[in-house]
């Protein structure tokens, strides 16, 4: 009887999923609006925005592998861009969802839109899909961006896409076969930074692959935020004292939080402007303003130290001002 039974589930497991079990994708004009393409964004980075020069080959060479990927990494790594840069490469479609407790199943999966039930009652031409169907329905690149912060519940959802490569839809209460070249990349920050949680066992066991993501070399920051700051004239000893800011917070052990690649840009920019707009050149006065507008909120202090005080003697020991 074991045997039989195993046989089977062996049968149903192996059988093509189009046929009996699933049904393809139904939404045609006028929801021909969902078959988008590829990003091709003026913002989506270049390859000399990844601070690791193997990391942006990782996604390539483990979307052959019978498993998804997952990035672990600090706010501000470039995990999003990495993603982005790997849908562009492979000419696919880019969805995403930022997850937390308010998202739930109907914010990946779809819903109805009343104003189209009132034309169409509860049928396929009424239902809004969501960006997760989209993209596992036509193939695309799906982002669970900061997945440790999602719901169990939520991300059970996922669960028969990523392992069995059929969707179902519970308003429409139909199974849908799932594209061959669907991809998912979770994102996550590690778990011991607050508001994160522990992937349920079931999500974690489909996710075959872990890649460690840290902070770009001094030498990649630099031209990441050159590349952002490319309307204004700033020199490259200009660039590095204001890393040298950013990169001594990661080396700070009073430092819970450090200061990201979006810190550097935002105090580059800012400096720039300011000095733009007074008409006098970026010098350490205005780099230090800049940096205690930006770095203030930006960083997170261990228990018992003060922020005020950390910046006032790092931008001291840099810069030899406070900007007062």
């Amino acid at each position: 009887m074991v045997s039989g039974v195993y046989s089977m589930i062996h049968a149903i497991h192996h059988s093509p999923l189009t046929t009996h079990h699933c049904e393809r994708f139904p939404w045609t004009t006028p929801h021909s609006w969902i078959r988008r393409k590829s990003p091709t964004s003026s913002r989506t980075p270049t390859s000399s925005s990844k601070g690791n020069t193997r990391t942006p080959t990782t996604p390539c060479s483990t979307r052959t592998t019978p498993g998804f990927t997952g990035l672990i990494g600090p706010v501000g790594s470039g995990k999003t861009a990495l993603c982005r840069r790997f849908s562009q490469d492979l000419g696919r479609p880019f969805d995403w969802v930022t997850f937390s407790d308010l998202v739930r199943p109907s914010n990946l999966i779809g819903s109805f839109d009343p104003t189209l039930v009132f034309k169409f009652g509860y049928s396929t031409q009424a239902f809004v899909p969501g960006p997760f169907t989209i993209s596992a329905l036509q193939g695309g690149v799906f982002l669970a961006n900061e997945m440790n912060r999602g719901d169990e519940y939520v991300l059970n959802t996922l669960l028969d896409a990523l392992e069995e490569r059929k969707l179902y839809i519970p308003a429409l209460r139909t199974w849908y076969q799932v594209d061959k070249q669907f991809y998912l990349i979770a994102a996550m920050n590690p778990n011991e930074q607050r508001g994160t949680r522990r992937l349920p066992g079931a999500v974690k066991d489909r996710i075959k692959v872990w890649v460690q993501l840290g902070y770009p070399k001094r030498a990649v920051e630099q031209k990441i935020v050159r590349t952002h700051c490319g309307e204004y004239e700033l020199s490259a000893a200009r660039i590095e004292s204001i890393l040298e800011l950013v990169h001594s917070t990661r080396e700070e052990p009073a430092v819970e939080q450090p200061a990201s690649i979006r810190s550097s840009i935002g105090i580059a920019r800012l400096s720039a402007e300011r000095a733009k707009r007074l008409g006098v050149p970026v010098d350490n006065t205005i780099v230090a303003q800049s940096a205690q507008l930006v770095l203030t909120e930006a960083i997170k202090m261990k228990p018992g130290r003060s922020v005020q005080s950390y910046l006032e003697n790092l931008l001291t020991r840099v810069l030899g001002t406070t900007g007062v």
